[in-house]
């Protein structure tokens, strides 16, 4: 019999070439039942010679991880385009708004996820609805989601407050 993939580099150009192959000489098109075994015979010796010659995986693979969030300071915004309608410092502490956001409670709700109100802003912490994510929490402020998803319910509940923070350090009150 002919070698069939001697003239293949990667196993990209080999299965190209058996799916050619296998329109050519599969029995139900017409071809050969022994001529289509020897293809797949000589296309699993491809692929192992293939896949053997791959260098082995020396450090395992390490999955990604959300860089942690840097918390917000007690600083005026950096901006060159500084305006009128731009606050030049910040109109309340981080201790003011961590006594308010500690006044208001957390509060059940459907689902299992949790609501506040502090001011006129409504936070919740809405659990994953994914098997795949059990455990995993979304932040809603205002009815706009946070862009990440957080593993625990300690870290969604920390994301709130500074995503809060963010957005009321320099509103009046």
């Amino acid at each position: 019999m002919t070698d069939w993939f001697s003239h293949c580099h990667t196993l990209t150009e080999a299965r190209l070439e058996y799916r050619r192959l296998c329109f050519e000489h599969h029995p139900d098109r017409g071809g050969s039942t022994l001529v289509m075994q020897a293809i797949n015979t000589a296309y699993a010796e491809f692929k192992n010679q293939r896949l053997r010659a791959r260098p082995a995986r020396t450090v395992p693979r390490s999955t990604w991880r959300r860089p942690p969030r840097e918390r917000p300071q007690n600083v005026a915004p950096e901006s060159s385009t500084a305006g009128p309608e731009a606050p030049q410092q910040i109109l309340h502490s981080r201790d003011e708004i961590q006594r308010l956001w500690e006044a208001a409670g957390w509060q059940p709700l459907a689902n299992g996820s949790l609501g506040r109100r502090v001011w006129d802003h409504t936070i919740m912490l809405v659990r994953h609805p994914a098997p795949k994510y059990q455990g995993a929490w979304f932040v809603l402020i205002d009815d706009v989601f946070s862009p990440y998803f957080y593993n625990s319910r300690q870290e969604a509940e920390t994301a709130a407050f500074d995503l809060l923070y963010d957005k009321v350090k320099y509103l009046p009150r």
